[in-house]
């Protein structure tokens, strides 16, 4: 069940040429979780679903902090069923987030110890029953190294209205901050391009102390990201908005083909 792929290095952002890299994929672990509603229940709950955590050892591997950009093009058990999930209307799949055991790699590299191969995780629909195996599952994801960190940052925030930060060009992404009269506890952002170039968006006081404190994601018809940025302190004149890019990231494209998973 084990593949070695190779895979092509292309640059998220900016262009540094093409370098052959190696990644083995080995399945790490399956679980499944199937629901039954026996009475009416208004609470949400975890759905119903098949999850497959890969293994992934190479040094393009370890220099990589972020997965993401998934895309399955076969799933199947071994009674036929199709286990590619429907379409999520989040796209979560095509986000990019840390590795499923970065906290407990972090952990063992502070003590200098060896830590766990990379883990990454898939999200699959239920097979039937009756099933015993994943016959075939193939696909794609995409690594993602740390790049440069650059700031960019905007003072004078609490002026209502529109604005567009002023990110370079080459940068592959826009924000652009909306302030209402009515509600001076949030910032109203619009992210256009590569929002996975995006490490994090902060608010900082006049002293420098965070104050946002949360924020809410939504996106329409494919366009820009919108996002509401939750503030514990209201805006005033002493604040200003941080944000940090990810550039010149290398991007790793893995393919995988995996047969004959055992189902638990």
């Amino acid at each position: 069940m084990k593949k070695r792929f190779l895979g092509s290095m292309l640059l998220g952002l900016g262009l540094v040429g093409f370098v052959r890299a190696e990644v083995d994929v080995t399945p790490f672990r399956l679980e499944e979780t199937r629901t039954a509603a026996l009475v009416e229940d208004k609470i949400g709950r975890t759905p119903a679903g098949l999850k497959l955590i890969l293994s992934l050892k190479g040094p393009d591997v370890d220099s990589a902090v972020r997965y993401g950009n998934l895309h399955i093009d076969q799933a199947v058990d071994d009674l036929g069923s199709n286990l590619i999930p429907p379409k999520d209307a989040f796209n979560r799949s095509n986000k990019f987030r840390d590795y499923n055991n970065a906290f407990f790699r972090k952990s063992d590299l502070d003590r200098k110890e060896t830590p766990p191969d990379p883990q990454v995780e898939i999200d699959l629909g239920l097979p039937k029953r009756a099933a015993t195996k994943i016959t075939r599952l193939r696909g794609w994801f995409e690594l993602a190294q740390q790049g440069t960190i650059k700031t960019v940052e905007a003072a004078d925030i609490a002026a209502p209205g529109t604005k567009k930060l002023a990110i370079p060009a080459d940068a592959g992404v826009s924000v652009t901050t909306t302030v209402t009269p009515d509600d001076k506890n949030s910032i109203g952002l619009a992210i256009t391009g590569d929002e996975n170039a995006v490490d994090s968006i902060e608010v900082l006081d006049g002293s420098g102390k965070k104050v946002s404190t949360g924020m809410s994601s939504w996106s329409i018809g494919g366009g820009p990201a919108h996002k509401s940025l939750d503030l514990s302190s209201p805006l005033d004149g002493t604040m200003k908005l941080v944000v940090k890019l990810a550039v010149d990231r290398k991007i790793t494209k893995v393919p995988f083909d995996l047969k004959d998973i055992s189902l638990p």
